[in-house]
């Protein structure tokens, strides 16, 4: 019996061991699948808790019991869980019967797994003899009831009201724990084995994962043993200790067989953070056991994972719109899933988050939902469609229903109300709040019924509403005029062009058509270039009145491939010029039928006149208009017609009032209907403005009464001149605005020369001296020029013009020595009395005309250069140059040499010419550009694992890594092969040896494949035989009739024959058949290729057939008499080509035939073969390629056949219609010749009176362009010096802006500093304070130091008292001793009492001695306090002096600080007072900052603050260590006192001495 339950629980043993392996959570392809941890032993090395049901009193010892402080006799609970080791068994023993262990008490071992497991068995192992009585719970939770596991006892109804050997029936409670008394004997007395197999009698047991009911069965996280009665012999009743003593409970092994509870999640438990043991969660679960599922994985209910699914935690699907998610029974029971997502982001919702919420909306992309956002009082409803839009209330609109409709306005409860505005002049829109209507731009009032000021003529036609006054820009005051009617100027072409013209686009004139029967003029160009109508006279000149009116036309082309522009129609006048496309305002695109065009002449952007012209700039344009075009042309050679042209004007008389003319209210100096005239007594300020010139009052300084009224210019008297008479006559001086008579007298200057006056001195100065003269009386040269026209201290002279070659700055002052003529302040890099050559370090031509041709910087390269030089050749600008160094800067190495920043001229590449691309480097490393494969600096070898140096470079080994020694090859790029291998890669086995996969090589074959290579070695020898003789076939150029190929043919199939009968000899030799498959499609790609030949042969005779007949046609339409050979050529071609195609259809059968015959051969010697299938599978592919070729073949015949055919046919053709042509008349011919002969001498004479005009022009013209070039020299060196004058400016400029920021600079560093000082000066006060602190402390410490004085007096006097009480009884015991000694002679009777009084008299003395020494001691430790307390007192008064002295430089740091703060104030002072940058002023103030800082540094304020900082570091140290000192002698004091209260008053232990 034992022997069946120890096999069955081997056997669950392995059952459950058998699952070991599934360990991994997903399967080869990625599912999930259900995984278990290992199973293990989970009591082992597992601390058992080991404690008895109730108290034990009584116990004495014994030496048969487990004594814990011996290791051999040390049986804790530790040895429940330990390795179990059948040699050297180790046990837990309990106590004996003797110490009350017996029923009813009980003893308790409880595990704590510390997790869930899935428990497999509970195995126990006695080291005694098994119980009577006991039972193991279980626990699933660590804070959860014992539930029962299994009883084993021989009286279970008895001892657990169990009945014995129970079972549980299908549909019985399969928790429920059974009893048995199998394991209830007292045999085996030692080594009884106990095992609960969990799931052993339940009847669920076999379908397990469906049964939650043991699957919560075998989970437990606590094992309890309770061992209720021992096992005995009966000999217990006796009370016999040694016989209570040998029972006892004694388990050597307790095993828990499971695996951590993961419920198919997980394939292993690890320890957490906490050192708690939890499951390695898979499948998206999550918990200590895997029992719930993580928190985005709730789509299905958790379940555990059985053999048939992984139950894994599937996804919720939120739509990418929510992160949260729980799991909803009922939506899992309605839709399968029950994934209900949470916060769903968007403004969606529901449970996947896949619609918008209420009043939300989804965008068009689908992605977001956004807020209805319906305005409640405009919209019906919050929500809205899916577009966004609400539904609104009457007068409202817009997507939010959230503003009133366009003619309404005030948004209520009830919608919007309709706006009241005049429809003239607005835009029948109003406020929307207010209900002000929405004006046109040049209109105002709350309903949009009268002009602004500046504007007149409220017109509905008018998208502005109203017309700007034009007023000749003098006036913003006007009205409609009265008396204009409308007119019109028109041109219809009734009769004819109405002196239309035409233009092209380079202003070349051009004639205009005119058609009497369409009434219509046109214009056509030869090219895409525009060509323009041109307007006549009457659509010109003042035609201002027709501002904000309609210019049309009627317009049509003949072909409607047109190509618009911009400038369709152009205006111009007044300089200005308009243009706008002719679809501009709403027309159409020209066609074929006539459009009519209207173009409104206004200034806003709604007519796209271009450019935009601001509506005074319009109108000024319209007041001389001097051309109107209209583009006629827009596509070549393609006409365009122009009819019905019209300008809406007005003029004076009866009529349909023309309400847009103006009457302007002119101010005060002007007059006329639009304000065109000055007033009588005014001028115009501006003449060249004409009439839009401002009118001024007429001003001529008292020497005219009249003036013109258009240009001003005054009529003047009194010897005065200039348009206001402002000035005197020349030759005359005075002051012309006095306005007297005598205001101008003749100048004192000879030759009739000008003068003036100077303002101060009121001298008469000549200003108009003869050319190159200057001074009050012309007496000096002038700037520029040299001489001496006086002729002081020197002979006369002239002056005369510096010669400086255009080497000075004509606007500088003092270019040349007045007197020498010397040049002094040469530019462009010139010097010299002239300035005519180059300065050093500059080359180029000091003489020429062109400032950008003369002095140029040689730039010399300080690396090529000899010696580093900065000078060149004058001339040619070369500098001397490092050997193999070039440019004319000496910048760049040669071609082939490099590192030019050696200073030492250029190294050579030294390129190898055949690795190297080209003999050229890298300029700085000197690296050659090598060819693929190659490397070194010079190219000069291969790169490793490269061969075959050569000038294409090296190629790679490419040595197969398995079957070469190493990855570099020979020079030829053989590799060297392992054993076995060979090759050029050493990729193949040698013949007679084979791959071996398992030892990575090639191994050779056995001895019997000898004759298998023999037997090779002869089919190879055929195999060549056959090859030549294909050789042959394929190198034979000529025709080869049908009876050669097919005895070709014939011999392959023999060969095919041979090639079967040894196939079948050889069956194993797949390498040969394979070899003969590869031999047999060359010979069908041979025969193919054959085939091919023949019909490129065929093709070519089409070819020069097709050229030929090309050709004769050709010569056909030139020459009569050739079209007879032609059409017989033709039928000779035709036929021919006919014999071509049958003969490559006949071909392209007969190799068709012949592959056929080669597959069924082929067939026919493979059908025994079947380890050859793929390799007839190839076999039949490759036929059917040919196949299918030969049938491609016998198209491209037909096709080419068909071809001759149709070239037959219409050669036929042509043929017929060349033949048909009619007799040519040659005499009229001729005629024509030699007219066209006669026009073109004529015309060549034509042609040589032209050139010759031509050429005269041209030499008129040279002299001409030679004035022009120098004109346009000198007009850019002008421009030149502009330019310097303008960078001088802009130099300045910048100079100025860079003062301005190093003065703002300058003002941010002051700042700083000042804030820095400010700052500083608040550090020198705290200090300050500080020390005087400190130095308020002093007296402090000198009051205590005197204290300590005091007190150390009173103590030496405290002693002093002492020390006499000590001699005093010194004396009185040496009075004693006298006396004793004298006793003792007279009266031995006495003597035992002398003796003892001596003694004590000698401890007496002894301690006053003592005491005596401790006194002596106390007076040295007092003088070195004192010393230390004089010490103290100069230190204080250390302290003192470095207290002054620091209060010293206190006062002499704010000293200093004030000063450098007062200097610094000024600065600020100085900055904030600058109007403009002064250079000197700021180097002033700069210099003055300089002066602070110094100050500051002399002052050496920082050394003081660390000077201060120190001392009052010092003077805390000084005052800590008086304070420690003062405590000290405190103590001392103390002990001194205590001393002294110790000291006796008397002798207290004097013996008694008789009286006498």
């Amino acid at each position: 019996r034992h022997c069946v339950n120890l096999f069955f629980i081997l056997l669950t043993f392995w059952t459950a061991c058998s699952h070991c392996a599934m360990d991994e959570c997903e399967d080869d392809l990625g599912r999930a699948q259900r995984c278990m941890p290992e199973f293990v032993n989970a009591a082992f090395n597992v601390t058992v808790v080991y404690c008895v049901q109730t108290g034990v009193t009584g116990v004495t010892k014994s030496c048969h019991l487990c004594d814990a402080r011996d290791r051999r006799q040390h049986h804790s609970a530790v040895y429940l869980t330990d390795y179990n080791n059948q040699m050297d068994t180790t046990w837990w023993q309990s106590q004996t019967m003797l110490a009350g262990i017996q029923y009813p008490n009980s003893i308790n071992l409880t595990l704590h797994l510390g997790k869930a497991f899935d428990i497999t068995y509970v195995r126990l192992k006695f080291h005694t003899s098994r119980p009577e009585s006991f039972a193991i719970y279980k626990r699933t939770r660590e804070d959860g009831p014992w539930q029962p596991y299994q009883y084993y006892s021989g009286s279970c109804e008895k001892t657990y009201s169990k009945v014995n050997r129970g079972f549980i029936r299908t549909g019985e409670d399969e928790q429920q724990a059974l009893c048995t008394d199998e394991f209830s004997d007292i045999s085996p007395l030692t080594g009884g084995n106990v095992a609960f197999s969990t799931l052993e009698g339940r009847p669920s047991a076999y379908n397990f994962d469906n049964s939650p009911v043991l699957q919560d069965w075998v989970t437990a996280t606590d094992i309890k043993v309770t061992l209720n009665r021992l096992n005995t012999f009966g000999d217990e009743v006796f009370n016999d200790p040694k016989v209570l003593k040998s029972y006892y409970y004694a388990i050597s092994d307790f095993a828990v067989g499971g695996r951590c509870k993961c419920n198919g999640h997980a394939s292993e438990c690890v320890k957490n953070e906490f050192s708690k043991l939890v499951c390695n969660c898979k499948h998206n679960t999550e918990g200590e056991d895997c029992s719930v599922c993580k928190a985005f994985f709730n789509d299905r209910p958790w379940r555990r994972a059985t053999a048939e699914s992984a139950s894994e935690c599937l996804p919720c699907n939120c739509n990418g719109k929510s992160s949260e998610c729980y799991y909803d029974p009922e939506l899992y029971r309605a839709t399968g899933h029950g994934g209900h997502c949470r916060n769903c982001a968007d403004n969606t919702d529901g449970p996947n988050c896949e619609r918008c919420r209420d009043n939300y909306y989804r965008d068009s992309a689908g992605s977001r939902c956004f807020a209805c956002s319906c305005n409640p009082v405009g919209s019906l409803s919050p929500q809205c469609d899916d577009r966004g839009r609400c539904s609104c209330k009457p007068g409202v609109m817009g997507d939010k229903c959230d503003r009133c409709k366009p003619g309404f306005h005030s948004l209520t409860e009830a919608g919007c109300s309709r706006c009241s505005c005049n429809p003239s002049g607005s835009t029948q829109e109003c406020d929307v709040q207010t209900g002000r209507c929405q004006c046109k731009e040049n209109v105002e009032g709350f309903n949009c019924d009268r002009c602004k000021p500046g504007f007149f003529n409220l017109d509905p036609q008018n998208h502005q509403g109203c017309m700007p006054c034009f007023c000749y820009q003098h006036s913003t005051v006007c009205h409609s005029a009265e008396g204009y009617s409308i007119h019109t100027i028109t041109s219809t072409f009734d009769r004819d062009a109405e002196r239309w013209s035409g233009q092209q686009r380079d202003g070349s004139a051009v004639n205009v058509n005119y058609s009497p029967s369409t009434k219509d003029i046109s214009l056509i160009s030869e090219d895409y270039y525009p060509v323009y109508f041109v307007a006549p006279e009457k659509f010109l000149g003042n035609q201002l009145v027709s501002f904000g009116q309609n210019f049309s036309l009627n317009f049509r082309v003949d072909r409607r491939d047109s190509r618009l522009s911009a400038e369709d129609v152009v205006l111009e006048g007044s300089g200005l010029r308009v243009t706008v496309p002719l679809i501009a305002q709403g027309n159409a695109y020209p066609e074929e039928d006539t459009k009519n065009y209207v173009f409104r002449l206004h200034s806003t952007s709604d007519y796209s006149w271009s450019p935009s012209l601001s509506a005074k700039d319009f109108q000024k344009l319209l007041h001389n208009l001097t051309a109107i075009k209209v583009r006629g042309t827009y596509s070549e050679k393609s006409a365009g017609h122009l009819d019905n042209v019209s300008l809406v004007s007005a003029r004076r008389g009866p009529g349909t009032p023309a309400r847009w003319v103006e009457k302007c209210t002119c101010p005060q100096g002007y007059e006329g209907q639009h304000c065109e005239r000055c007033a009588l007594g005014y001028r115009r300020s501006q003449p060249e403005l004409g009439l839009f010139s401002p009118c001024d009052p007429c001003v001529c300084n008292g020497h005219s009464d009249t003036c013109n009224s258009v240009t001003g210019m005054c009529d003047c008297q009194h010897n005065t001149d200039g348009m206001s008479c402002e000035r005197c006559k020349d030759g005359y001086y005075g002051d012309s605005t006095v306005g007297t008579s005598s205001d101008c007298q003749p100048c004192p200057c000879p030759g009739g020369a000008t003068c003036a006056v100077v303002p101060k001195t009121k001298e008469v100065v000549c200003t108009n001296c003869p050319a190159g003269t200057t001074g009050k009386r012309c007496e000096l040269c002038d700037d520029g020029f040299f001489g001496n026209p006086l002729g002081i201290a020197s002979p006369k002279r002239d002056c005369k013009a510096c010669q400086c070659n255009s080497n000075i700055d004509p606007n500088a002052v003092g270019n040349c020595d007045r007197e020498t003529g010397e040049c002094l302040k040469c530019i462009y890099n010139t010097e010299g009395f002239f300035c005519d050559r180059c300065k050093d370090g500059f080359y180029g031509n000091a003489l020429a005309s062109n400032p950008a041709e003369k002095c140029k910087s040689c730039s010399c390269s300080p690396y090529g250069t000899v010696g580093r030089e900065t000078s060149c050749l004058q001339v040619t600008g070369q500098c001397r140059c490092l050997p193999h160094v070039t440019n004319r800067d000496c910048s760049a190495c040669e071609p082939g040499f490099y590192n030019l920043r050696s200073g030492k001229g250029c190294e050579r590449c030294g390129c190898n010419p055949i690795g190297s691309t080209n003999g050229q480097c890298d300029i700085v490393t000197g690296q050659c550009e090598c060819h693929p494969g190659v490397t070194g600096q010079h190219c000069e070898r291969c790169e490793v694992n490269y061969f075959g140096f050569s000038s294409s470079g090296c190629k790679p080994c490419d040595c197969d890594p398995e079957g070469s020694m190493s990855a570099q090859c020979q020079e030829d790029g053989r590799c060297e092969c392992r054993p076995g291998f060979e090759g050029v890669r050493c990729d193949m086995c040698q013949e007679n040896y084979f791959y071996n996969r398992s030892n990575a090589g090639c191994q050779q074959c056995p001895n019997c494949y000898g004759l298998v290579r023999d037997k090779v070695n002869q089919l190879r020898q055929k195999l060549q035989e056959l090859q030549n003789l294909i050789d042959n076939l394929d190198s034979d150029e000529g025709v080869v009739n049908d009876k050669a190929f097919e005895s070709r043919l014939k011999e392959a199939e023999r060969a095919i024959m041979e090639l079967l009968n040894e196939a079948q000899t050889s069956k194993g030799m797949f390498n040969v058949r394979e070899e003969r498959l590869r031999w047999f499609g060359h010979v069908h790609r041979r025969d193919t290729g054959y085939v091919g030949r023949r019909t490129l042969r065929m093709e070519l005779p089409c070819k020069r057939g097709r050229k030929f007949m090309d050709r004769e046609i050709f010569v056909a339409e030139v020459d009569k008499d050739l079209l007879k050979r032609l059409g017989n050529l033709n039928n000779t071609l035709t036929t021919q080509h006919k014999m071509d195609a049958d003969q490559i259809e006949k071909i392209a059968k007969d190799a068709n035939d012949t592959s056929t015959k080669a597959y069924n051969l082929l067939k026919n010697a493979l059908d025994g073969e079947n380890k050859t299938t793929n390799n007839i599978t190839d076999l039949h592919k490759k036929f059917n390629d040919a196949k299918d070729l030969a049938k491609n073949l016998e198209k491209q015949a037909n096709k080419v056949r068909a071809e001759a055919e149709e070239a037959g046919d219409k050669a036929m053709k042509i043929y017929a219609n060349l033949t048909g042509l009619p007799s040519f008349d040659t005499k009229s011919l001729e005629d024509e010749v030699n007219k066209i002969k006669k026009e073109a001498t004529e015309l060549d004479k034509l042609v040589d009176k032209t050139d010759k005009e031509y050429t005269e022009l041209r030499d008129d013209l040279r002299g001409k362009e030679t004035e022009v070039r120098k004109l346009l020299e000198k007009g850019k060196t002008e421009q030149q010096t502009a330019d310097q004058l303008l960078a001088r400016a802009d130099a300045a400029k910048a100079l100025a802006e860079d003062a301005a920021k190093q003065g703002l600079k300058t003002y941010d560093k002051a700042k700083d500093i000042l804030n820095n000082l400010r700052d500083f000066d608040k550090r020198v006060n705290d200090n300050k304070t500080a020390a005087e602190d400190a130095l308020k402390r002093i007296p402090g410490i000198n009051a205590t130091i005197i204290a300590a004085n005091q007190k150390t007096r009173q103590a030496e006097a405290a002693l002093g008292n002492a020390s006499a009480d000590a001699a005093e009884a010194k004396s009185k015991a040496e009075e004693a001793e006298k006396i004793a000694s004298a006793v003792q002679k007279d009266s031995a009777k006495t003597k035992a009492d002398a003796d003892k009084a001596f003694n004590d008299t000698m401890k007496l003395d002894s301690d006053v001695d003592n005491m005596m020494k401790q006194l002596g001691a106390a007076e040295k430790e007092l003088e070195k306090k004192k010393a230390e307390a004089d010490q103290d007192m100069m230190m204080a008064q250390m302290a003192s002096d470095n207290a002054k002295e620091a209060e010293d430089n206190a006062r002499k740091a704010k000293s200093a600080v004030r000063m450098v703060l007062d200097t610094i104030n000024k600065l600020l002072r100085q900055l904030g007072n600058i109007d403009k940058v002064d250079q000197s002023k700021l180097e002033q103030i700069e210099k003055s900052l300089k002066d602070a800082k110094d100050k500051m540094a002399g002052s050496e304020l920082d050394k003081k603050l660390q000077d201060l900082d120190n001392v009052a570091k010092s003077q805390e140290d000084m005052i800590s260590d008086y304070d420690r000192q003062i405590r000290e002698i405190r103590s001392d004091i103390e002990n001194l006192n205590n001393i002294k209260d110790s000291l006796p008053k008397g002798c207290f232990n004097s013996a008694a001495l008789e009286q006498p």
